[in-house]
C-alpha cells in the first residue's frame, strides 16, 4: 500500500460517521417534504406544458423560419433587382385615368354618337334635301331587307307528347 491510499482509507473513515448522520438528516427532510415536492413537481410540470408542446413543433418552427428568412432575403433582391431595371431603363409608369369606369366611358361614347347622329340630320334637314336623299332610302330598305337575328326567326314549341298516353 502507498502512503496516499492509506491516507484516502483514513479519512473516509473518521468521515463515515458525519457522512451517516449527514446522508440520515437529508432521507428525514426528502420524506417529510415529500408532499410539498410532489406537488411542487406537478405545478411546474404544468407550468412547463405549453414549452413542452411547443418544443414538440420544433421542426416546424425551424422550417417556417427558414422560409421566411429566405423569402425575404429573395423578395428583397427582386425588389432591387426591379428597382434597378425601372431606374435604368426608365420604365416609370404613366398614371392612369382615375374616376372613370368602363360604364362612364361607354356612356360619353353613346352620348357622341347621338349628338353626331343628330348633327347630321339637322345639316340635311336645313339643307333641304333631306328627303330627296335617296341614300337614306335605300339604306333604310337594305336594313329591311336584312336578316335581322332573332327578330325574324319563330319561335317554335315544342310537343313532348306526354299527353297522348292519358
Amino acid at each position: 500500500m502507498t502512503w496516499l491510499s492509506a491516507l484516502g482509507s483514513v479519512l473516509y473513515y473518521i468521515s463515515l460517521p458525519f457522512t451517516i448522520v449527514l446522508i440520515t438528516i437529508y432521507n428525514g427532510i426528502v420524506i417529510a417534504l415529500a408532499p410539498a415536492l410532489h406537488l411542487g413537481h406537478y405545478l411546474l410540470s404544468g407550468l412547463l406544458l405549453p414549452l413542452t408542446l411547443l418544443a414538440k413543433f420544433e421542426t416546424l418552427y425551424i422550417y417556417l423560419g427558414v422560409a421566411a428568412v429566405i423569402g425575404l432575403f429573395t423578395g428583397s433582391i427582386l425588389h432591387m433587382s426591379s428597382s434597378l431595371l425601372v431606374s435604368i431603363f426608365n420604365l416609370t409608369p404613366t398614371p392612369e385615368e382615375t374616376g372613370r369606369s368602363a360604364a362612364s366611358v361607354r356612356a360619353a361614347r353613346e352620348t357622341k354618337k347621338l349628338e353626331q347622329a343628330w348633327q347630321s340630320s339637322t345639316t340635311k334637314i336645313q339643307g333641304g334635301n333631306w328627303k330627296d336623299d335617296s341614300s337614306t332610302e335605300k339604306k333604310f330598305s337594305e336594313w329591311l331587307e336584312t336578316d335581322q337575328g332573332l327578330l325574324r326567326q319563330t319561335i317554335l314549341e315544342e310537343d313532348d307528347g306526354s299527353e297522348e298516353g292519358f
